[in-house]
């Protein structure tokens, strides 16, 4: 690391400084001094890890401890992509003495799989833009002067793990309403394997999301803010797993003996309504996006708007004798088999979902407009359906996850290196902690590089760069 980091103080410093002087006195587009830093410094960040690595290596070959447990087999060299590009390293492959597996320890130490080609970093950067885009345009972006196949990056995606113990104690809340809104995507699978054209199975993510209300000091008259939101979701063989999850996550973060009531905001899905036997002192509430939708199947073919005004009345009234007497006069002005079908399912859907419609009379002070449509298109539809590609049954699962876990505030790092964690915490078993403890305290050997004097930076010594970077400031103001 030494002579890179010398190498970079030498050259490179002057490097940067006639780039920013011809910036300044060209008059260029800032882009272009981003670009031409971006170089610089990317092929600095390639030119420190490879002397780390290989610095590392030749440590490991003379170390005294190594030398008693393993035993050198061959020097070769390696590739691994990073977000800084390809960075390229020779590293030594050792045996046990006492027999068992071949190692490359330098890779293992630092985290590097066997046959990997890509770093935990650019992993990152790849799933972390899957989550925004597509599968293609993330294996472009997740690295400097290469890419990965779309392929690769659909693996990534596949092998996630969101297994996690929660392991917070929460101190919990004194909250009388608590809301649940809950709503599915639909999304188009790939083709099936007999070839039969045009015939698409659907998957269904499920989203459910727990909340306090709209928190008014962070809402506008244009868009609500919900206070204090968590969300739940993704493919399940049996939503009772999913009901499960949020009535362990209430239990755990809220005062039940405090809560007086939970309303669960649907379309009246079976397996929304299931959510009623889960969550202790909850009651169904019909989401005005559905039932509005369904007032618009009844009425729209008339072109009538006082018959849609008189079905709304008696909905919002609520009078479900009225509504019958209402339906029975808009199907003796329908003519259409198709829309008297359509109708009758409009009125079916209605009168069985009238216990959500209902309660909204007695306690409609207390019940806030439902916004799952616009949270399903936010959270799962701009990524997984609204485009027309067909998504494989593990692609929708494992996306639908990442996806919850994002708009949870979770973080691409911490996701990627957990697993990591995971995975490498029995292989690092078979190289003796003595020997890690010894190569982690080897840093000490850079302090002579650290406290080199790059010229740059060294206050008081008016350099180039210097003085172009005060012309800058000076500039700026």
């Amino acid at each position: 690391m030494y002579n890179s980091i010398q190498y970079f103080n030498e050259y490179g410093v002057n490097k940067i400084e006639k780039e920013i002087k011809s910036f300044i006195k060209e008059g260029k587009n800032i882009a272009d001094l981003v670009l031409d830093l971006q170089e610089d410094l990317f092929e600095l960040g390639r030119d420190i890890l490879t002397e780390v690595l290989e610095d590392m290596d030749e440590y490991l070959r003379n170390s005294e401890v190594r030398k008693r447990k393993w035993e050198i087999v061959r020097r070769d060299k390696a590739s691994i992509l990073t977000s800084f590009g390809p960075v390229r390293y020779k590293r030594t492959y050792f045996k046990p003495k006492k027999g068992g597996k071949r190692h490359y320890l330098v890779d293992d130490i630092v985290g590097i799989k066997a046959h990997e080609r890509v770093s935990a970093d650019v992993v990152i950067n790849a799933v972390d833009e899957a989550a925004e885009s597509s599968y293609r345009k993330a294996g472009e972006k997740a690295a400097y002067m290469d890419e990965i196949s779309k392929q690769a990056v659909m693996d990534k995606i596949h092998n996630l793990d969101f297994a996690k113990k929660d392991t917070n104690k929460y101190e919990k809340k004194n909250v009388k309403i608590l809301y649940i809104e809950a709503d599915e995507d639909h999304v188009h699978l790939q083709q099936n394997g007999r070839g039969d054209k045009g015939t698409r199975s659907i998957a269904m993510p499920r989203v459910v999301y727990v909340h306090e209300g709209i928190d008014y000091d962070k809402s506008s008259k244009s868009r609500k803010t919900l206070k204090n939101v968590k969300y739940f979701g993704g493919m399940y063989e049996n939503t009772e797993d999913l009901w499960l999850e949020v009535a362990d996550y209430i239990d755990k973060q809220y005062n039940m003996d405090f809560v007086e009531t939970i309303y669960l905001s649907g379309d009246g899905a079976s397996w929304i309504r299931q959510g009623v036997n889960w969550i202790p002192k909850s009651r169904f509430v019909l989401d005005k996006y559905h039932l509005e939708k369904y007032i618009t199947t009844a009425t729209a073919h008339l072109n009538d708007e006082t018959m849609r005004q008189e079905l709304k009345d008696a909905i919002d009234w609520p009078d479900k004798e009225m509504v019958k007497k209402v339906f029975k006069k808009i199907l003796g002005l329908t003519e259409s088999k198709s829309k008297k079908a359509a109708v009758k399912g409009a009125e079916q859907y209605i009168l069985s979902n009238w216990d959500g419609i209902e309660i909204k009379d007695e306690k409609g002070f207390e019940i806030i407009g439902c916004s799952t449509e616009g949270h399903v298109s936010h959270i799962f539809s701009n990524r997984l359906s609204s485009r027309p590609k067909g998504w494989s049954k593990i692609g929708v699962s494992k996306m639908s996850k990442l996806l919850i876990y994002k708009n949870n505030g979770g973080k691409i790092y911490d996701l990627i290196m957990a697993q990591r964690v995971k995975e490498e915490k029995e292989k690092k078993e078979y190289i003796q902690d003595e020997l890690i403890k010894e190569t982690r305290n080897s840093a000490n050997r850079y302090n002579d590089t650290w406290n080199s004097r790059l010229t740059a930076i060294v206050r008081g010594e008016k350099t180039g760069l210097y003085n172009g970077l005060r012309v800058i400031i000076g500039r700026c103001g």
